[in-house]
């Protein structure tokens, strides 16, 4: 009753990094796509990417239906959309990187654990993309935090492309971009995201 709206924040993690920055970049191209200017992107603090919408860049309502009553459908509406929206250019990237043979040798998976339904690889079951905030126990690393694990810092970054992990170790951090920037959120530019993805739905 108290809930207004809900952020978009996407996870993005695999064992790779050059894996999660690759489906990283095309999610924000993705958004992108979709006329969505004020895209967050931070980096997790070990092997992935946080990608968020500011809950002001969606409509107040779809159908009459009030923005805050498509929690937590939507988010898992819209993170699915994405996903299935970049699959292709997704193979497609990680096979430049790798070939499928080299892939299973450093996944240290069975090739038939890395194929979909219909025998194609599935890069899903090499990059999780998950959303997140959609349950009251899934919470997620705080910008300028210390990942305990890998010892680097959760950093807001410009450009995932050109993301280096050199970045984020604590004597490199530079304190200057807020993660989910409210100011900068467009009201309603993320409107036609959401219409396309409950038409996919």
């Amino acid at each position: 009753e108290l809930r207004i709206g809900w952020d978009l924040l996407i996870d993005i993690d695999s064992k790779e990094f050059e894996y999660s920055r690759i489906v990283g970049a095309l999610v924000v191209d993705a958004l992108k796509f979709h006329g969505i200017e004020n895209i967050s992107k931070k980096f997790s603090g070990n092997h992935g990417f946080h990608i968020g919408v500011c809950f002001e860049s969606f409509p107040k309502q779809v159908n009459n239906i009030p923005i805050k009553d498509f929690f937590p459908d939507g988010v898992r509406i819209v993170a699915n959309y994405l996903k299935e929206m970049i699959r292709e250019f997704v193979v497609s990237e990680i096979l430049k990187k790798n070939s499928f043979e080299e892939i299973v040798a450093h996944s240290g998976k069975k090739k038939e654990d890395l194929l979909d339904k219909k025998g194609l690889f599935d890069p899903y079951k090499l990059v999780d993309i998950d959303s997140v905030l959609i349950s009251s126990r899934h919470m997620f690393r705080g910008p300028y935090s210390i990942n305990e694990k890998s010892g680097l810092v959760s950093i807001p970054t410009e450009d995932i492309r050109s993301f280096n992990r050199e970045d984020a170790k604590i004597e490199n951090v530079k304190f200057s971009k807020k993660f989910l920037d409210r100011e900068l959120a467009i009201p309603g530019e993320a409107s036609h995201l959401l219409i396309q993805a409950l038409d996919w739905y």
